[in-house]
Formats: structure tokens, sequence, C-alpha cells
């Protein structure tokens, strides 16, 4: 049983148990007030202390028929209060509080989130991505509807720094409650073509400005993605094959692309900013940049903010505040040069 269905489970014998208390105190306190005529108070009063077997004694001289009555209201009461304190004691024995604190604290991660990825289906493609997007400090949210890949979520060595989402990706709710409205892109990598589909076209529904990226098995899938609004599609067989491929061709260049995107002795990195970052005037040229004519940084291109790539860039080149540009140097050099301002 997964931790979300417990707690549905012991929130529902709960909100039982109360309603159940607050018809025994209203059915005491007026069962008192018209066998007895006593005031409405006293009936409350009476009641209490009957249901909590305090022992204070009657208010007022009890009748035949409210002895009766108040034996039945003891039966009942008691019986109500055993079966709330079973699932009170339930609920910490089945770690309800430590849930309830630990839900408390992904509510506040998810609200806290902004520009954000969303990865849909936390198989071993979709950890291997939530595991690279933390190692490179990018916020990201999971969504799962699996109860065990949600236990290794939550107990895992990511569990600190992914909050997830529990449901099914297709549903418009759940994409919601991980934050779709706020975030920049999001990764379909479901276990079936037609549920990554479904996703990326409920996702660019309601996130027109969404970056997503769609996973298919089969190849055939990929057109399809395109159409429901994927702006990045990629069949993982057929990415392993390409790079395997190439690696075999073309070993060295495949070593260097390698070591600047992933982690090696060898310090290099290749990296893109905004424009904008710079806090540059509209219309700056290329060489006016804090990355032109750097000895110990290579610029590699520029993507313009209408989409096209520009490789190589001329220091003449005119730069859109949207522009990003690809830079390639030791990860020292890069970050002062990317410092804004």
């Amino acid at each position: 049983m997964s931790r979300s269905t417990t707690n549905r489970e012991l929130r529902g014998h709960a909100e039982r148990a109360a309603l159940m208390l607050m018809f025994v105190i209203a059915g005491g306190t007026i069962g008192y007030h018209e066998i007895e005529g006593w005031p409405l108070f006293d009936s409350l009063y009476m009641t209490i202390t009957t249901l909590a077997t305090v022992g204070y004694g009657e208010v007022h001289p009890l009748g035949e028929t409210g002895r009766a009555f108040t034996i039945a209201l003891i039966l009942l009461g008691v019986g109500n209060l055993a079966y709330a304190f079973a699932g009170t004691s339930h609920f910490f024995a089945a770690g309800g509080l430590q849930a309830y604190r630990r839900r408390a604290k992904m509510d506040r991660m998810l609200a806290a989130l902004q520009g954000h990825t969303i990865v849909c289906g936390c198989g071993r493609l979709g950890t291997a991505i939530l595991h690279e997007l933390t190692a490179q400090g990018a916020p990201v949210v999971a969504i799962e509807r699996s109860d065990e890949v949600v236990r290794r979520l939550a107990d895992g060595p990511l569990a600190k720094t992914v909050p997830y989402v529990q449901g099914d990706a297709q549903a418009d709710d759940v994409l919601v409650a991980a934050g779709i409205h706020r975030a920049h892109a999001l990764v379909a990598a479901l276990n079936d073509d037609a549920s990554n589909v479904f996703v990326t076209l409920s996702a660019r529904v309601l996130n027109p400005a969404l970056v997503i990226y769609g996973k298919a098995d089969d190849p055939a899938t990929l057109t399809k993605l395109e159409r429901a609004g994927a702006n990045h599609t990629f069949s993982p067989s057929f990415v392993a094959g390409h790079r395997i491929a190439n690696q075999i061709i073309r070993p060295a260049i495949t070593e260097l692309i390698g070591i600047a995107t992933g982690k090696s002795a060898l310090e290099l990195a290749i990296e893109e900013v905004v424009v904008r970052r710079f806090g540059l005037p509209t219309g700056v040229r290329m060489s006016q940049t804090p990355l032109w004519g750097k000895t110990d940084l290579l610029v590699l291109a520029v993507k313009t903010h209408d989409g096209a790539v520009v490789f190589p860039p001329r220091p003449e080149q005119v730069l859109h505040p949207d522009d990003r540009i690809v830079v390639m140097g030791s990860p020292i050099r890069l970050a002062d040069a990317l410092a804004p301002g």
C-alpha cells in the first residue's frame, strides 16, 4: 500500500471518528435537555463528563429514563472514543506524522520552484535525467505513478533535492501540482509512446511557452510527438546507437565532447548564456561582449532569438537580448566571464 493511500485512509478514519463524536455529543446534549428538562449547558456538561468517564457525578438527579439514556450514551460514546483512539494509534504506528511532515516540506519546495524542469516518469532514463540535472544544480520536479518508484525517490539520495508528485502525468491536475505554469521545461519519459504523446499535448495546452522533450521507443512516434507540441524529440536506442557509432569512427571528437559536457579530470566545459545576462544595451556587437577575444575562452556559436544557429559567430554580429551564446573554456574562467554585470 502506498503512503498516499495510507494517508487517505487515515484521514478518512479521523474524519469519520470526529463526525461520530460530534453526533454523540450533540445527541447527548439534546437528549438530556428533552428527557430531563435541563438547561443546554448542564446537558452538554453531563454529556462530556459521561463520555470522558471521569466520574464527577450527576449535575442533577436522574430519572429512570435519564439513567437508561446515560447507559446508551456511555456504550455509544466509549465505543466511538475507542475507534478514534485506534485510528490515532495506527496513524503514529504507520509513520503518519513523519509522512505528513515530509509532504508539507515537499509542498513548500514545490511552491518555491520557478523555471524548473518537470520529469514525467522515473524509470532508468528518467532517474538518470534527474541525477544529471541535480548534479548541475538545475531545479527539477519528478512525476511518478508507481508506489515502488515513489518509495525509492522518497528514501533515496534524491530525496532532499528532488520534490515529487505522485500521480498520472497525463492528468492536468498532476501537471499543475508539479508547477507546470511556472516551469521552463518538461521531459516526457514515460514507458509507452502513447502516454508521452498525450502528456506532450496536455503540457503544451497548459503552458504554451514550455520547452518539451519527448521520448519515443518507436522512431515512428517522433513525428507524432512533434505534432503534439514537443520542441525536441529523441529515441533512446537511436541516441545510444549514434553515440557509439561516433565513438568508433571519431573517438577523439567524442572524447572531447564527453569531457566538455560531463565529468572529467580535465578542466573544460561548454556553457550557454543569454545576452541580456551581461546587462549590455540593445544592438551590442559580439566583439563588445566579455566573452570575445579571450585566449582561454572559445565562442563556438550563437543561437538567435528566432531559432537560427550562427556558426562560427563574427565579431560584427549584432546581438539580441534573447540570443544565446555558446562558449567553451575552463569552469573557473567561464564562471568569471559569465558573471552578470
